[in-house]
């Protein structure tokens, strides 16, 4: 479902080379969720943006479904994939409504971003929202910018998944959030996931979470997969053997290990 070949990205600055994401390869089948845990700098949040098509690629290919998109723009992949990144504020447009905002969202990757509001459309917006439990469905007309952190981020997880996309991409999309909330988000976004069968590949620095969700791991470091866990392997792995794991390879990050 998503091919990814042999993908780098160097980036370039005077006589200096960094090399942030080395030659990964990664196969994931429709339906599969893979968690990345990794070091600062070890290229997670690169390989999204590579997915993404936000930045482009120095090598390899990217092949969703049956099409080769590695030369496509960010833009051309919209409706197939959506991201979610850690900062509340980023996935939303705060001077629009919840309403608008989910408008915008249904339209993605079409020739029009305007925010038709039907009957039908906003009919199925307060239905969605309903669902979610936590009231936005009574503020439909309210701003973006008066939600809480937690609401917006929900609205996000919303609005990703509103046009059924192949590929969910989440970028530490819990970590500015407080525990409580943190859950609720992670929950939202499991139930979403499961009932539309998305292909997800999330990014997250707390190991407990990479193992509570999805059916796969890798752990990256200086732009390559050290390891992969799936299926048993996985559920029964423990943070203190993923500790272990990157302790044994000399890899020191406080916040992925205090995570």
């Amino acid at each position: 479902m998503l091919r990814i070949e042999q993908v780098s990205k160097t980036y370039r600055s005077g006589p200096d080379t960094v090399v942030a994401v080395r030659e990964v390869s990664l196969f994931l089948a429709r339906g599969d969720f893979l968690t990345i845990i990794g070091s600062n700098g070890a290229g997670k949040s690169t390989l999204l943006n590579l997915i993404a098509g936000v930045v482009p690629l120095t090598s390899g290919r990217i092949v969703l479904g049956e099409d080769d998109v590695s030369a496509a723009p960010a833009y051309r992949r919209a409706r197939r994939v959506s991201w979610i990144v850690q900062n509340p504020l980023a996935g939303t447009a705060p001077s629009m409504s919840v309403a608008e905002n989910l408008a915008l969202a249904a339209s993605r990757g079409t020739r029009t971003l305007r925010p038709a509001l039907s009957r039908r459309l906003r009919h199925e917006i307060h239905r969605r929202l309903e669902a979610l439990g936590i009231g936005l469905e009574q503020r439909l007309d309210c701003r973006v910018s008066l939600l809480s952190g937690g609401e917006r981020q929900a609205l996000a997880v919303l609005m990703a998944t509103l046009a059924r996309p192949e590929v969910l991409l989440l970028d530490e999309h819990t970590a500015a959030l407080d525990p409580r909330n943190a859950a609720l988000i992670t929950q939202l976004t499991c139930d979403f996931v499961e009932r539309l069968g998305l292909t997800v590949l999330m990014v997250t620095h707390n190991m407990a979470q990479a193992l509570e969700v999805g059916n796969r791991l890798v752990m990256m470091h200086r732009g390559e997969v050290l390891y992969e866990l799936a299926g048993e392997e996985k559920r029964t792995a423990s943070v203190p053997q993923l500790v272990e794991f990157f302790a044994q390879r000399e890899v020191a990050d406080d916040r992925l290990l205090l995570g």
